[in-house]
């Protein structure tokens, strides 16, 4: 049997427009889109816009949907555990060569030493 993959954000915007609905918020749902001819009532039942004017007619309106579904605007984005990795190395490099900096500005060059091997270390490791 097959399952829509938009079968559950078709339910969470039926259950967004019934609270709306319900809490006389400033809801319009004869809001339309002028380019397509789209309206508000069509991609909150759907999940779909007809154009892309109407992003920008239905801006609010989509922003808090999204929101209500995933308690987020804006995408952070997903990095593989591999490039993780290198980023959380890079970033243990760059804080080492600030420790040996001011390590070598206190003349402690044998602690200064020290680091640049840990350094050179995890440079490898890339």
């Amino acid at each position: 049997m097959f399952y829509s993959p938009f079968e559950n954000t078709t339910n969470e915007l039926n259950k967004i427009k019934q609270t709306i609905q319900q809490e006389n918020l400033f809801f319009n749902e004869n809001k339309t889109c002028q380019n397509c001819k789209t309206q508000l009532a069509d991609f909150l039942e759907t999940g779909y816009v007809g154009c892309a004017e109407c992003y920008k007619v239905f801006s609010s309106d989509i922003n808090a949907a999204i929101y209500d579904f995933h308690k987020a605007t804006r995408h952070l984005g997903k990095q593989p555990d591999r490039a993780m990795s290198k980023v959380r190395i890079n970033k243990e490099i760059a804080a080492l060569q600030k420790e040996q900096a001011k390590a070598s500005a206190e003349e402690d060059y044998i602690l200064a030493q020290s680091i640049k091997e840990k350094i050179e270390k995890l440079r490898r490791s890339l």
